[in-house]
């Protein structure tokens, strides 16, 4: 169940992990809320590829398995800070379009994380293969991976909560979004935070 930071990808490898990430996420609360439902695993996978190529990738940190079925994205602390920004007016136009009308739930404010916490933007695996212990395997390589770090993620799932939880991840903030949103639990790990023993 090894995983591998990807140092590089080619054009039709981003797609394929985008499409892993949209077919994960079909059905999770948060993207039904800001994504629009006409052809939404599409959209997904558009702004996943997106995220993937101009920010993940040159800034962060991708992690897949080997069989390339379980995805995760690491993004550091200064991403807001880089000069030029990552995220420029024309990126930031085609994000919007694919979002559609329900763009406008994103400009809902969630709390910040402490300065210096790494962000866990994603993790997601093909839903062939939930429950074999992929997504596992995969957040134990890159917590193994950056020892140190503070590490702040955001889930739209209470069942996930506790997925994090062990791992040593502890919520800080609960977020009630307007207009049947979802609620957002804010967790963060500390660098010394123990982890349960979750391989086989």
């Amino acid at each position: 169940m090894g995983a591998v930071r990807l140092e590089h990808a080619s054009a039709a490898e981003i797609t394929d992990l985008a499409a892993v990430l949209a077919e994960a996420f079909a059905d999770y609360a948060w993207t039904r809320w800001t994504v629009d439902s006409e052809r939404r695993e599409a959209r997904t996978a558009a702004i996943q590829r997106l995220y993937l190529e101009h920010l993940a990738l040159p800034h962060g940190e991708v992690w897949a398995n080997e069989g390339r079925t379980a995805v995760a994205v690491l993004l550091p602390p200064d991403l807001a800070e880089l000069d030029p920004a990552p995220l420029t007016p024309e990126l930031q136009e085609k994000l919007a379009s694919l979002h559609g009308e329900s763009m406008r739930n994103l400009a809902h404010a969630l709390p910040e994380p402490p300065a210096g916490a790494w962000t866990l933007a994603t993790i997601g695996v093909a839903p062939r293969e939930q429950g074999s212990g992929q997504g596992t395997g995969l957040l134990e390589s890159v917590l193994a991976a950056g020892p140190g770090r503070t590490i702040a993620l955001e889930t739209s799932s209470e069942s996930n909560v506790a997925f994090y939880r062990r791992f040593g991840f502890k919520v800080w903030a609960v977020s009630e979004m307007p207009d049947g949103g979802p609620p957002v639990w804010s967790m963060l790990r500390s660098p010394d935070a123990p982890v349960e023993a979750v391989s086989a």
